[in-house]
């Protein structure tokens, strides 16, 4: 083979393993392509199902890989403990002070805490911090992820013909790692390098292949580990570094994962959105939160990229939906901190919001503004609280799977949460109409309709005075209007029955007018509109069309929202619950 154009990563484990080697190999090839070509190159990586396939621009010439004098990606990390056993002519370049890093870090949050900023902070943590943390965490693949690096640099005077066996084994599919492990043994057993073929698979990129239960035929009981061909390993390895986010859980040990899960992403593409992403996710989450914060902030990201790059607004819009077409969302795994060890206790898929579709340079930036408003939104929510804890249950499912009925259980129950916060005079965040508009619009556009009824928006309207206004004039000493604090979930009980909806419905619209009529009768305006008779029969038209569930749960969520124009309800910044956690061990 005089080239290669081609590359496939069979999807063998169905994690994010796979995309790891996808991501791993694709680093080595562009490094390989830097040595070819001055000029413009790039690797398109596509989810084909059963496979990953890379395309080369240009294509990789063999003799490029023949003459190359070594690609070394990822370094080994040091240590206090470890240094004495690292090889004496290890180029320093090749190392990472873990110690050194660790105390920048510590420099740089202390300096903050302090209250430095811009160019009075130290030098930033290093943007791979976390990834030698948990390499280096209790129970980590430290020395598994060392001795790999190592052997990498053992064979540097082999290192053409080990690519080349590299690239011809993901030069086709089904990748043949039987044929790929017996040249490696041949190698060796030429070079004397005593490497052996097969390295134990580490938890932090194989997550369903610890130490444990985990035999793929039921013919035995065993606890042991796992391995795999070295190299795929370190491909993994090197991969790691290009698509995954890992942390730390805010207040306990426990780790989460992220892996990118591209559709049709080029590799500078990935590397320029990491970026940005992992620049909006430095401090600490509890799970629940980081799940939907990683989806909002990796798709405003990608927005954001696209929109910067040069022809990158066109590539966008001629792909339109980021789910479908460029990134899918996050393979998760969720590892629970045993002490000296850690065990994966879930796998999950975080995917990114479906409803992003972008047609125009204006839908861009709409988007982003969206994504930054349902960003501050979410972050109003304390996980360790139980009734934020299941709205953030609620949102998680809406954002990943564009799912509109857990939005609605989420309308339903924030209700209760918003009024209970404002009547203890705490900040409480709500969406925007415009928000609630534009994802109907996006999911189910039938239901479009009902928001452009002129008797929906009225009866909404009366909704919105009867709560969250009401009571905000009830804290500015306006005791004008009685607070209806009961009536989201009223609304929300008897939605499943058109009759029994409709009789609640009238019965708050007749006492809601009479408290106008009494309130227009003994005191001084400005009023609230009232609603008429046209706007009853509007709604029970829309209830026969669309059903008293769909109906009441669009009242309840755009009766508790906010108008574009109006302001919160209180003009103070919602308390930050990202407090930050040391971030060095």
């Amino acid at each position: 083979m005089d080239e290669y154009r081609h590359f496939y990563v069979d999807k063998s484990s169905q994690t994010f393993a796979d995309t790891l080697v996808a991501f791993g190999l694709a680093r080595i090839v562009d490094e390989l392509l830097r040595e070819q070509t001055r000029g413009g190159r790039d690797i398109l990586i596509q989810d084909k199902g059963p496979y990953y396939q890379l395309t080369c621009t240009p294509a990789l010439e063999r003799r490029t890989v023949e003459a190359s004098h070594g690609v070394f990606p990822i370094r080994v990390i040091a240590t206090a403990k470890n240094r004495g056993g690292l090889p004496a002519d290890l180029p320093s370049d090749l190392m990472v002070d873990y110690d050194q890093e660790r105390e920048r870090v510590n420099l740089f949050f202390a300096a903050r805490k302090a209250g430095g900023n811009g160019n009075a902070l130290p030098e930033r943590p290093h943007p791979h911090w976390d990834i030698f943390r948990a390499i280096n965490s209790p129970g980590g693949p430290l020395i598994g992820y060392n001795s790999l690096v190592l052997d990498w640099w053992t064979i540097r005077q082999a290192h053409p013909q080990v690519l080349l066996l590299l690239l011809d084994l993901y030069s086709s599919t089904p990748n043949d790692y039987e044929t790929a492990e017996s040249q490696w043994k041949a190698l060796d057993k030429a070079y004397g390098w005593g490497i052996k073929a097969r390295a134990t698979c580490q938890q932090l990129y194989n997550p369903d292949q610890g130490k444990g239960q985990n035999r793929s035929k039921a013919d035995a009981l065993s606890i042991g580990n796992l391995d795999a061909l070295w190299l795929t390993e370190w491909l993994k390895a090197v991969g790691f570094y290009e698509a995954a986010l890992t942390r730390q859980m805010r207040g306990v040990k426990d780790r989460k994962t992220f892996v990118v899960a591209p559709r049709e992403l080029t590799f500078s593409e990935n590397r320029a959105v990491m970026e940005r992403f992992v620049q909006t996710m430095q401090v600490s989450e509890t799970a629940t939160r980081f799940d939907i914060l990683a989806a909002l902030r990796y798709a405003r990201a990608l927005l954001e990229h696209f929109s910067a790059e040069p022809g990158g607004l066109a590539r966008l819009l001629g792909l339109q939906q980021l789910k479908k077409r460029v990134v899918a969302g996050f393979h998760t795994a969720f590892y629970k901190d045993l002490g000296n060890a850690t065990a994966t206790m879930n796998l999950a898929f975080v995917a990114l919001p479906g409803w992003i579709e972008v047609r125009s340079r204006e839908e861009v930036d709409l988007y982003i503004a969206l994504l930054s408003e349902l960003e501050l939104f979410v972050r109003q929510f304390d996980e360790r609280n139980s009734d934020a804890f299941t709205l953030l249950q609620y949102l998680r499912d809406f954002v990943s799977g564009d799912d509109l009925d857990a939005f609605f259980r989420f309308t339903n129950a924030f209700p209760a949460y918003l009024m209970g916060q404002l009547e203890r005079n705490k900040f409480a965040r709500r969406l925007s109409t415009e928000f609630i508009e534009r994802l109907v619009m996006s999911t189910e556009k039938r239901l479009s309709r009902i928001l452009e009824s002129q008797g929906f928006k009225n009866i909404a309207y009366a909704i919105r005075q009867s709560t969250v206004t009401a009571q905000y004039r009830k804290k500015q000493g306006d005791r004008k209007y009685d607070v209806r604090y009961g009536l989201g979930q009223e609304l929300a009980r008897k939605a499943r029955y058109p009759d029994s909806f409709i009789a609640a419905l009238s019965d708050f619209l007749h006492k809601y007018n009479a408290e106008n009529a009494q309130v227009m009768e003994t005191r001084s305006g400005p009023y609230r509109r009232s609603v008429k008779t046209t706007d009853i029969d509007e709604i029970v038209a829309l209830i026969d069309e669309f059903g008293s569930e769909t109906v009441a749960n669009l009242l309840i969520a755009y009766g508790y929202a906010r108008e574009p124009y109006e302001a919160e309800a209180s003009e103070a910044e919602a308390p930050e619950t990202t407090d930050e956690e040391e971030f060095a061990q």
